[in-house]
């Protein structure tokens, strides 16, 4: 009899050896999923979290490329206004250049006519005194044919003049055209090349929620 209970009791206890032992290996597997579940559970929210940092990031990067061209575009846009400005400053500086010299072109002409009227007159009274004189014969031909030859060297002489004051005064106005042009040509420079839009930045690649930031707003002053 005690053999006998002996025997059932060794065979009770490794029966609940042998269930202590599935158990213990069933509370190990679990455990190993539970902590490949966590495991998993916190790479998705790091995942998550630098998807959503690097989204965020991506929208500031475009808001500076968005802001710079915008900037650029309203600078340009200022020294366009600026230009136009300057030609209209440098067109009527031109414009008063031409005005001056033709002003001065046309009193030297208005002076060469009253001097050569004044000289023909003197001419005329020449002759009168010679007549008065009452000399005759070839003498007072020749005396005659000077007077009108001098009134011709005067008239000539005012004829010069006035071709020299029209050199004078394209001449005046070649220059203000040149210097106009590179005013111009130096205000033009200052607009710079035209303004590209920006590449924005590419959508980030990740795992986690999509915050359809989008692209940023253009915000024109004007």
């Amino acid at each position: 009899m005690c053999i006998a209970a002996g025997s059932a009791a060794a065979a009770t206890l490794a029966t609940t050896s042998q269930i202590v032992g599935i158990a213990s290996t069933a509370f190990g597997i679990v455990q190993s999923v539970q902590q490949a579940n966590y495991q998993a559970a916190v790479q998705a929210q790091q995942m998550d979290l630098q998807y959503r940092q690097a989204q965020q990031a991506t929208f500031r990067d475009r808001q500076q490329q968005i802001a710079k061209y915008v900037g650029d575009v309203e600078t340009q846009q200022q020294g366009i206004r600026q230009y136009q400005a300057q030609l209209n400053r440098n067109d009527q500086a031109l414009n008063k250049s031409f005005a001056q010299e033709q002003l001065k072109l046309k009193e030297a002409k208005d002076a060469a006519a009253f001097k050569a009227q004044a000289n023909y007159a003197k001419a005329i009274g020449a002759k009168g005194s010679l007549l008065a004189a009452g000399q005759s014969g070839q003498s007072i031909g020749l005396l005659a044919l000077d007077a009108d030859r001098q009134a011709g060297f005067a008239t000539a002489e005012q004829n010069a003049s006035i071709e020299s004051a029209k050199d004078s005064a394209g001449l005046a106005m070649d220059v203000a055209t040149d210097q106009a042009q590179t005013a111009n040509n130096q205000a033009f420079s200052k607009i710079g090349l035209p303004v590209r839009q920006p590449n924005l930045a590419p959508d980030p690649i990740g795992q986690g929620k999509d915050l359809n930031l989008g692209i940023p707003t253009y915000n024109w002053s004007t």
